[in-house]
């Protein structure tokens, strides 16, 4: 289908998934209360259907584009059989329409299948929740360990999941194998695969600051070496996550992460950190500025049998390293101004800019945790480019909300040398609708 049909067809099918959804809006309670008025108060249903629409030009950095709607349909279901046990359950229909890749990728399809199926025993408020089954692992801000809602399948893990409370102290332990998505088949953990981890949060050690220590093991197969000999992955995170606020409306993040291990017989060293700083001013619309700084390191040397590049674990994609969604902790360093703001209590609008630079300009640049590009002797430079973002969040009822957005991350050096240069343009209108 030449483009001009292909957009005027999918703009129709967004323009009538919203017109559809907006006309659920005079009844301000979503449907599963209605539903569930009728229903034992042990029993609860509830679900989500969301559309989006997203328009990229210059994939691979070349003259290529696409455009294609997403679709996701889950469907939840909690038996409350006691007061310290419940049994929760999602199902999740996955789809994506008019996209040229073909079959589509797993991070976009999945037919109808379990997502969430977990026991858990003991409540929200427990000294102690044991959770075991398929779940979401969701930790911090999701810069390692999350499931990313934004993203058309999202991810969980077969796990089990022990979280102790005392005041305001916790700590989950958790075991288990991220679920391998079959966009025609049963889902099943990845073979070989094995996550484990600890996760604290020290709340009043420092005033209005939380303190989030962690420790994660990944084991896993099928790997290599730097000289290309296979072997296994035995990788430990250690870091920690602090987070507060200021007087006079100021606020700070700070993460750092060290790596340490084995990566198919080769030493794992890496490391990554992130500091932001912001200032949400009292005026009407509450305007936040903040400036951002991350950085995860490289590996300048591909033949010393030290693997120096981080790995970003299970992180959530969307909005942290710009709009466009290209890049992870790997080998990169980013600076990024933005402000947030509202025009009304409903619409809340972002502008943010990026620079982007390689950790080390002797590693690759890597989208969506691959090689998209490389200088072996960085004579490209490091710089890869600037990103320019902005969208809107419209929450048009209380179980309705609008997102649109648009990236354009324009090429430096590095790209224009190593690449065809083509600037990266995204382009999204989202519409999630619970009920």
């Amino acid at each position: 289908m030449k483009p001009l049909p292909k957009l005027i067809l999918l703009a129709s099918l967004g323009a009538a998934t919203l017109a559809a959804q907006v006309a659920l809006l005079p009844d301000p309670t979503p449907v599963s209360a209605a539903v569930n008025s009728e229903l034992p108060s042990w029993l609860r249903f509830s679900g989500e259907e969301r559309a989006r629409t997203e328009y990229i030009q210059g994939e691979g950095f070349k003259p290529v584009g696409d455009l294609y709607l997403l679709n996701r349909l889950r469907l939840n279901m909690d038996v409350r059989a006691a007061g310290w046990l419940r049994f929760s359950f999602q199902a999740e229909d996955a789809r994506v329409f008019g996209q040229n890749t073909l079959p589509a990728p797993a991070t976009q399809k999945d037919a109808m299948d379990l997502r969430v199926g977990y026991v858990e025993i003991g409540g929200p408020e427990s000294v102690a929740t044991l959770r075991a089954g398929r779940q979401s692992l969701d930790f911090g801000d999701g810069r390692l360990v999350a499931d990313p809602n934004w993203s058309n399948v999202g991810r969980t893990f077969d796990a089990a999941r022990l979280t102790l409370r005392h005041r305001r102290l916790k700590l989950d332990l958790f075991t288990g194998a991220v679920v391998k998505i079959d966009p025609v088949g049963f889902d099943l953990p990845a073979p070989g695969g094995h996550f484990h981890g600890a996760y604290g949060s020290l709340g009043g050690l420092v005033p209005g600051a939380v303190i989030e220590p962690y420790v994660f093991w990944r084991l896993d197969h099928n790997y290599r070496s730097e000289t290309g000999r296979p072997g296994n992955l035995d990788e430990k995170t250690v870091g920690y996550r602090w987070a507060g606020k200021l007087p006079e409306a100021f606020d700070y993040t700070a993460e750092m992460a060290a790596q340490a291990g084995s990566w198919a017989g080769d030493r794992i060293a890496a490391w990554m950190g992130r500091w932001i700083v912001g200032h949400t001013f009292v005026v009407p619309g509450q305007p936040r500025l903040f400036l951002e700084y991350a950085r995860a390191s490289g590996d300048p040397n591909p033949t010393d049998r030290r693997h120096a590049t981080f790995d970003p674990l299970f992180p959530v994609p969307h909005d942290v390293y710009g709009l466009t969604d290209l890049f992870f902790s790997q080998n990169i360093v980013q600076l990024r101004p933005a402000v947030q703001f509202s025009l009304r209590p409903n619409l809340r609008l972002t502008a943010a800019y990026d620079d982007f630079r390689l950790a080390s300009a002797r590693d690759g640049l890597y989208v969506a945790g691959r090689i998209a590009a490389r200088s072996l002797d960085g004579a490209a430079g490091a710089h890869i480019g600037q990103e320019a973002d902005l969208q809107a969040r419209w929450t048009v009822g209380p179980a309705t909300e609008f997102t649109i957005g648009c990236g354009h991350l324009f090429p430096g050096r590095f790209l224009r040398s190593t690449t065809a240069g083509v600037p990266y343009n995204l382009v999204f209108l989202n519409l999630a609708q619970r009920f």
